[in-house]
């Protein structure tokens, strides 16, 4: 007797693993796979990892169904001020989400255009990116600021036994209310703020030795402590493991520093009066519409005018022109949805969230990188190390280490290597032909330069703020795949600009190269090129690889140069 081969039917029972696992669709596969099926381990073992795999997917959709939701409602929000002056207090509740990468919103907008033309909103936003806050602290905070001229239930003297409580970060003697007045009553949080300056002051003065990684405590680390609004301390699953963290901080004069300026950068932009700038986004059908690129100003292509007034200045808020137009330009960009001519005014706004959503969705899937988003990576890194290389030599020319963790920076060139040290306030300089040493003291002036230096992008992108990009400059990604070969894994993007200096009498073009992890947005090699009027081709000047070590992969370089 021959025994049929098991790996045979194994193979002709593939294609009814999806059939097994739906009940209405079991009657369509053969009895004797059916059989085979429920006795082969192999066959339910592959059944188990595709109902697996199905779960995920279907957890995948959900969560995108979520986000999708999310960003609806918040182009709604944007979208209520078509039409109505936008002021600084409009615009500030929606800080926060702007910096949530999942809520990021990338048209013109009513709120977009304001920050637009209103430098202190702008500084504002600059401000809060730099903390680095999770998704669940920037809600809160944009819950906050919305929340700023609400009326408390709780008084001031039923909120001082907690103010207390919040200074020795222990919350569990008070309730949610009481620490949403705190964070909303300029008095009560002038209190906390003294209180915890004296402690500050005492522990100073005390000198303790601290053990503590300080210069690793994060801003996101002591938010909840700065501002406990929205934190529930009879529901709070989180308190047990900050204990570690708290009971270092309540005595380190370090820290304490930092909740007090943390304290103080929240409270500012909550407290900030309103500046002079007043905008209005009015839907206009006789606005350019002409292809929209990177670079370009941030209404070209799209069918909108903004007024932007002093206060003192009388706005014009009547309509200007139909929802419809602009609903139907719209539809031209994202040629996803076909709708017919709308008569009613509330259904032609319906119209424009609703299409303003698919545009977003659209730049969302795409896996472009964007020259914000690597700002924004870059800004998250507390240590890099660079190697700079002209274009015909193998060994770099100049090699700089920065750690934002261990305050120091070191910069190696072909005969010099330089320590610079914030915590001690030194330099120390070595000469690599004759390995001698020489230490400096670093006054203030000094060490403010070195600081300014250490701070992103270090010379990894052409300007040191995306606001100083010039207005003409082209973003767009190489399209040659073979290019993004030179380093594995990444996409390739250039950043091309005309200097506002020219050279030799004749306006010269400018090339960054930056080779891009597509899933952290990090440089991992960048390449600046030159080209003259009088070329025809960008010539390669230097080239400049990047890397991003932990701690202890810095404290080696250290002791490698020789320190």
């Amino acid at each position: 007797m021959i025994a049929r081969n098991p790996n045979l039917l194994c193979k002709q029972a593939e294609p009814y693993y999806y059939d097994f696992l739906c009940d209405d669709s079991r009657g369509l596969i053969p009895e004797s796979v059916v059989n085979h099926i429920e006795q082969c381990q192999n066959c339910r073992e592959q059944i188990n990892k595709l109902k697996a795999a199905l779960s995920q997917a279907d957890a995948i959709e959900s969560e995108q169904g979520q986000v999708r939701s999310a960003v609806t409602a918040m182009l709604k929000l944007h979208f209520d001020y078509v039409g109505k002056p936008v002021t600084c207090n409009v615009v500030k509740p929606f800080l926060p989400c702007l910096l949530d990468p999942a809520l990021e919103i990338r048209i013109p907008t009513p709120i977009i255009t304001h920050l637009h033309n209103c430098q202190q909103c702008s500084e504002d936003l600059d401000m809060i990116r730099c903390l680095n806050l999770n998704r669940k602290q920037l809600c809160r905070l944009s819950q906050l600021f919305a929340d700023e001229r609400g009326k408390s239930n709780v008084s001031c003297w039923q909120a001082h036994d907690a103010v207390v409580g919040v200074l020795s970060m222990v919350f569990r003697e008070t309730n949610q209310e009481v620490l949403k007045h705190i964070c909303t009553c300029p008095h009560c949080r002038k209190l906390l703020y003294e209180y915890r300056e004296a402690a500050r002051r005492e522990f100073l003065r005390e000198k303790r030795e601290q053990k503590f990684p300080c210069e690793e405590v994060s801003a996101s680390d002591i938010f909840d402590y700065v501002v406990p609004y929205g934190i529930d301390p009879a529901n709070d699953q989180y308190a047990k493991f900050r204990k570690s963290l708290t009971s270092h901080v309540i005595t380190c004069p370090t820290c304490l520093a930092k909740m007090q300026q943390l304290h103080k950068t929240i409270y500012n932009i909550a407290e900030r009066a309103e500046s002079d700038v007043v905008t209005v986004y009015y839907i206009d059908e006789s606005a350019k519409t002409e292809a929209r690129s990177e670079s370009d100003d941030i209404y070209t292509g799209f069918p909108v005018r903004v007024e932007a007034a002093n206060r003192e200045d009388k706005v014009n808020t009547g309509p200007s022109a139909s929802a419809i137009a602009f609903g139907a330009v719209l539809k031209q960009k994202v040629s996803a949805m076909k709708l017919k001519s709308l008569a009613k005014a509330a259904v032609a706004a319906a119209a424009v969230i609703l299409i303003a959503v698919a545009l977003f969705l659209s730049t969302q899937t795409a896996k472009a990188v964007s020259i914000d988003q690597i700002y924004e990576a870059l800004e998250r890194i507390r240590n890099v190390y660079l190697a700079a290389f002209d274009v015909e030599k193998t060994k770099p020319t100049q090699e700089m280490w920065v750690s934002q963790a261990l305050n120091i920076m070191i910069l190696k060139s072909e005969t010099q290597c330089v320590l610079w040290d914030i915590k001690n306030k030194s330099e120390k300089s070595r000469d690599l032909d004759t390995d001698s040493i020489t230490m400096t003291e670093l006054d203030n002036d000094a060490l403010v330069k070195i600081e300014k230096t250490m701070k992103a992008p270090w010379g990894l992108l052409p300007f040191d703020n995306i606001s100083k990009i010039p207005p003409g400059a082209k973003w767009q990604q190489v399209p040659d795949k073979n290019i993004g070969n030179i380093v594995p894994d990444t996409e390739v993007y250039d950043l091309i600009w005309i200097p506002e200096k020219k050279l030799s009498d004749s306006a010269a073009r400018r090339k960054w190269r930056g080779y891009v992890d597509s899933k952290t947005r990090l440089p991992k090699r960048v390449e600046w090129w030159l080209k003259l009027a009088e070329e025809e081709e960008y010539k390669l000047v230097t080239i400049t690889t990047v890397s991003y070590p932990t701690v202890a992969e810095v404290q080696a370089a250290v002791r490698d140069v020789g320190f």
